[in-house]
């Protein structure tokens, strides 16, 4: 069934030329822009304010997978072996299922005289920006190889950075997670248990009871909203995360937050700098490699500085007076870079960045995992504390009176 694409391209001049076009997938896109002399950069399904289902669960492959089948692909070519004898080799070993549906129609668009580039774009949905071209710079520069080795290094370093970033905050999750389940469970199984003794009592409990039962009893009767309400709000932020109004401020509130705003910023350059590095050090010419820079950045204010830098770039500036005027990137990076410049090694001074900010990151969000931690730990002691003297302050009342009974009656 024909779909609408948005397209980005290249003519023969070197211009970017952008637009829609009604095909029957990213292949015959590629296929027409070829035959207006036009080489496609990007390809993918035009958006519209209508949900979309597939949005959800066609997401790119995760880094781990694709630094598995880039260092495979990488020993295999070193070792000599032919280009179709590899990708029908990983293609019946991957593990990832959408590598495995991906690899044999490449090897079909490989076997009709495409380019291993070509045959990969069309899957550009699926597949990193990054992975596509430099693929295509490897191709172009004869040094294949070599670029599938860097591409697995920078996607070993990708999962490698964010599994410790994940596991830094994983304990203040479980912490989080604990919290609710166990006031969840007092509100549902042992409140009910009081607040039936308190009403074949006939006294009205003091107010901090009350507002425990009413709680409890509302959870008892709708409960099944709890699940509805975290499901409505995750929809709500995807569907905003499409339109770059509402993108642009998520991503203004979450680098002003305090803390969590300069780890985001860490976060940020170090990917910056590292993408960068990588593709500079594959042979791709720099202002090809802001362009891929900002597809791939994943964050819409981080794109908008790459395409300020881009277009000084183009009009003969360096990059770090660009960078220099940013409030997202640290003062080091723009003036390491201008070293990197001077010095003709900004590939290396890149790397050198890289390897720090991704430090500077772990660093960050293990210090926030270590003070988010006390802070869930005290808030549940004080949830579960309200809970247990909401429930026994009538308690104590009752006794008093029973106490009371006995001396009033001597």
């Amino acid at each position: 069934m024909p779909q609408v694409f948005s397209y980005k391209a290249r003519n023969l001049s070197g211009q970017m030329v952008c637009g829609k076009i009604k095909c029957s997938g990213p292949g015959a896109v590629a296929a027409l822009l070829r035959e207006k002399n036009c080489f496609a950069v990007e390809i993918k399904p035009a958006r519209s304010a209508v949900f979309e289902g597939s949005r959800f669960f066609n997401s790119k492959i995760d880094a781990n997978s694709m630094a598995v089948f880039c260092r495979m692909f990488s020993a295999m070519l070193d070792a000599g072996a032919p280009l179709l004898h590899c990708l029908n080799i990983l293609a019946r070993q991957t593990e990832n299922r959408r590598l495995t549906r991906i690899l044999p129609e490449v090897i079909t668009c490989l076997e009709q005289g495409k380019s291993l580039s070509e045959a990969f774009r069309v899957h550009q949905g699926r597949l990193p920006e990054i992975f596509i071209n430099m693929i295509a710079t490897g191709e172009i520069s004869g040094t294949l190889e070599q670029v599938v080795a860097r591409l697995a290094a920078h996607f070993e370093k990708e999962h490698r950075s964010r599994g410790k970033i994940r596991s830094a905050m994983t304990y203040p999750l479980l912490v989080a997670i604990m919290m609710l389940v166990s006031v969840i469970g007092i509100l549902v199984f042992v409140v009910p248990v009081f607040s039936g003794m308190f009403e074949s009592m006939g006294a009205e409990p003091p107010l901090p009871t009350r507002i425990v039962i009413s709680m409890s009893s509302a959870l008892a009767s709708y409960w099944y909203l709890i699940p509805l309400f975290f499901a409505v709000m995750y929809l709500v932020l995807q569907w905003a995360s499409a339109w770059k109004s509402s993108n642009m401020a998520m991503n203004r509130i979450l680098l002003r937050l305090p803390f969590l705003g300069k780890a985001a910023r860490m976060a940020i350059t170090a990917r910056f700098t590292q993408t960068l590095a990588t593709l500079l050090m594959s042979g791709m010419p720099l202002m090809q490699s802001l362009e891929v820079m900002e597809n791939v950045s994943g964050n819409i204010l981080v794109a908008q500085e790459i395409n300020k830098v881009r277009i000084n770039v183009g009009e003969g500036e360096r990059i770090a007076p660009v960078l220099k005027k940013s409030s997202l990137f640290p003062p080091m990076v723009s003036h390491m870079i201008a070293v990197g410049e001077e010095t003709g090694r900004l590939d290396d001074i890149l790397e050198r960045l890289a390897v720090y900010y991704e430090e500077e990151t772990e660093r960050l969000f293990a210090g926030l995992s270590n003070l988010i931690e006390p802070v869930l730990i005290a808030a549940m002691g004080i949830i579960v504390a309200f809970v247990a003297f909401s429930i026994y302050l009538p308690l104590f009342g009752m006794a008093d009176v029973m106490q009371a009974g006995p001396g009033g009656g001597m």
